[in-house]
């Protein structure tokens, strides 16, 4: 019989004391992903040059964490007599902000935090013998901002203003930093589940 009190009491202790443990998510009510393909509009060689790329995110709440991967995009240069040509593409860590999701046109921002390499190659115009050859070790920011589009409950349209800052680029020829860093458009079509009916809140 005294056992049986001790039991009790530890279980009634056990319950006044236990709580859940808070996280991280805890409070988080909208959870997804999606994958997207990305085309950035930039002016690379005095004329608009289209770079195309991909990445995908973790939807949590109004904001989304993950990753991209952005092709080679090609600077061009020509001299007297040779030709100078920068080719660079990077990749690296998405981070986003979508508020107001739930109506058809709502706001959209986000960063892209990457790494990559540049390669410089200067050529003899007449001859085409490789003259200069060196490569760099990059780091690219690209902020974004501007609106988006509920197309579907599994598609979204996002087109906003960017702009790809380039840092680390090593000066050689014609070329350095500022060169590769450019204004540009990006329209990026987001694919998946967006924490709505269809993934649940």
């Amino acid at each position: 019989m005294k056992n049986a009190i001790v039991i009790c009491f530890l279980l009634a202790a056990t319950a006044v004391f236990a709580q859940k443990d808070q996280t991280m998510f805890s409070d988080v009510d909208r959870i997804g992903g999606w994958g997207a393909p990305i085309f950035e509009y930039t002016n690379l060689n005095k004329d608009v040059t289209v770079v195309s790329g991909g990445g995908g995110a973790l939807v949590l709440n109004d904001f989304y964490l993950g990753g991209y991967g952005m092709g080679t995009a090609s600077y061009t240069n020509q001299l007297a007599l040779t030709d100078e040509s920068v080719k660079f593409k990077h990749g690296g860590f998405w981070i986003g902000f979508t508020p107001i999701q739930h109506k058809v046109v709502h706001p959209y921002a986000s960063v892209k935090l990457g790494w990559g390499k540049a390669n410089y190659k200067e050529t003899d115009i007449l001859t085409k013998t490789e003259l200069v050859r060196q490569k760099s070790s990059i780091f690219v920011t690209t902020p974004e901002a501007g609106l988006e589009v509920n197309v579907f409950s599994f598609f979204r349209i996002a087109a906003t203003a960017s702009y790809r800052w380039v840092n680390g680029f090593d000066p050689v020829g014609g070329f350095k930093d500022t060169d590769l860093s450019s204004f540009g458009a990006t329209l990026t079509l987001r694919f998946g589940g967006f924490g709505d009916d269809d993934w649940g809140k």
